[in-house]
């Protein structure tokens, strides 16, 4: 484990797989510090805000936006940004994040209850994320709609990891973006559909990373 390092972390959000992520391909181990949905008491103290993920790091504390650029800063190699494709890499993040994320969670949100093992951190999930996007059966029974749209999305990036082990031809920032935005697909315990094999490929070689 890296001396005083620590991540500030929750399986339901998107961003902390991926940090988490980084992490192990950089061979990099910190203390998994797990943050409720219901109580950020504790990251509040240790960090000063509220936003998942954080990492402290010796004196400095970083949220979520800045932890790449932190990482390669403090552990340059392996690097998130191979050369002549850092640019690329953090376009690919972005889309994974805002783009291919909000597809994926429209999908899985109704399930993602059942995920929490506190009847009150679930109660509070279910509740803010009603408020936000309305009834949870609504949701529901919109899901074939939901699943129609995603297969899409994930269909392009099969086609763009055919033939090639990672999204720019070698791990990069974006690999783990993606893979971030994927992730409540596997916390509702769901795979990636047998119809995409070169996208569960690269996804089980993101999930064998090991620090």
């Amino acid at each position: 484990m890296s001396e005083n390092l620590r991540l500030y972390y929750a399986p339901w959000s998107h961003y902390c797989v991926s940090v988490e992520r980084m992490l192990a391909f950089k061979r990099v181990v910190p203390e998994i510090v797990p943050i409720p949905y219901h109580d950020r008491r504790e990251l509040l103290r240790a960090t000063g805000q509220d936003y998942l993920p954080a990492i402290t790091w010796g004196d400095r504390t970083v949220a979520w936006q800045g932890i790449p650029d932190f990482l390669e800063e403090r552990s340059p190699l392996p690097t998130l940004y191979p050369a002549g494709k850092g640019g690329l890499a953090k376009m690919m993040e972005n889309w994974g994040h805002q783009v291919l994320e909000e597809r994926v969670w429209r999908y899985v949100l109704p399930r993602i209850g059942a995920a929490f093992t506190d009847d009150h951190e679930r109660w509070v999930f279910e509740e803010l994320q009603t408020r936000s996007r309305g009834p949870l059966h609504v949701l529901e029974g919109r899901r074939g709609e939901f699943r129609s749209e995603l297969l899409q999305y994930l269909g392009l990036l099969e086609e763009g990891l055919r033939g090639r082990a990672w999204l720019l031809d070698e791990p990069s920032l974006a690999d783990f973006g993606v893979f971030g935005a994927l992730a409540p697909l596997r916390l509702v315990g769901e795979e990636i559909p047998s119809d995409f094999p070169s996208l569960a490929a690269w996804s089980t070689r993101i999930e064998q990373l090991h620090a």
